[in-house]
């Protein structure tokens, strides 16, 4: 006689993948809309899921802005990974060549994920515990981390004469604002500002921009061939 089949359950590995798009989703959907703009509902419709599976794997709306938030600048970290801070502040000539690489690196991530600019622009055009929760938890790190290379660079006369304390600002808003302002770039100037060819030659603009008096060699641009779909 033959047995009936069971139903076999859903594993983790499917789970944690809904939970992840949706997190996705709610990063384009926070970045467009605002915290209040946004809807769950909205969020959930964009990956074909249900409301109920956000009330599953996020206890609130403001849970999962911040399980999006840790998300997205998880994504960041993991691409600044292999870059030794340590190391390379023994050598003036090493840190110049870090930073480059750190501003290209920024410029590409922002390029693919334009929703950190906005979601930082919505959040901190007023005070807000989301806000101080993402400084202090986020931003503030990063600041932290950057602004003694930066004033390193500036007393060897490498880098341009920008505060350290608005370099910060500098950096963020000269890097992502293109992406963030795509379709206006577009109209502007025919191109589609996102494509491999374009984000590199914003990048490589901004590093001699930035890093003006960097010894020769020490800017120059990473040299790893770029993606067929990125030419």
């Amino acid at each position: 006689m033959e047995q009936p089949r069971t139903r076999r359950p859903r594993t983790r590995t499917v789970r944690e993948d809904i939970r992840e798009r949706l997190l996705d989703a709610a990063l384009l959907e926070f970045g467009e809309k605002g915290f209040e703009g946004a809807s769950t509902r909205a969020i959930a419709a964009r990956i074909g899921a249900h409301q109920p599976q956000i009330n599953y794997h996020f206890e609130s709306k403001e849970a999962l802005w911040r399980a999006a938030v840790d998300h997205l600048f998880a994504e960041l970290r993991a691409a600044m990974q292999g870059l030794d801070v340590a190391e390379a502040s023994k050598d003036v000539g090493q840190l110049t060549t870090l930073v480059a690489e750190v501003i290209r690196r920024f410029v590409r991530f922002v390029a693919k994920h334009p929703e950190l600019n906005r979601i930082m622009v919505h959040e901190a055009t007023s005070e807000s515990g989301r806000l101080s929760w993402m400084t202090e938890r986020h931003v503030r790190p990063l600041y932290e981390t950057v602004r003694p290379l930066w004033q390193r660079l500036r007393k060897a006369g490498i880098a341009a004469p920008i505060d350290d304390r608005l370099f910060h600002y500098v950096l963020v808003g000269a890097a992502s604002l293109l992406y963030v302002n795509a379709p206006e770039a577009q109209l502007l100037t025919g191109i589609e500002p996102t494509t491999g060819r374009w984000v590199g030659r914003h990048a490589d603009g901004l590093v001699a921009m930035l890093l003006p008096n960097a010894p020769a060699g020490r800017n120059a641009r990473n040299t790893r061939p770029a993606s067929p779909r990125s030419r």
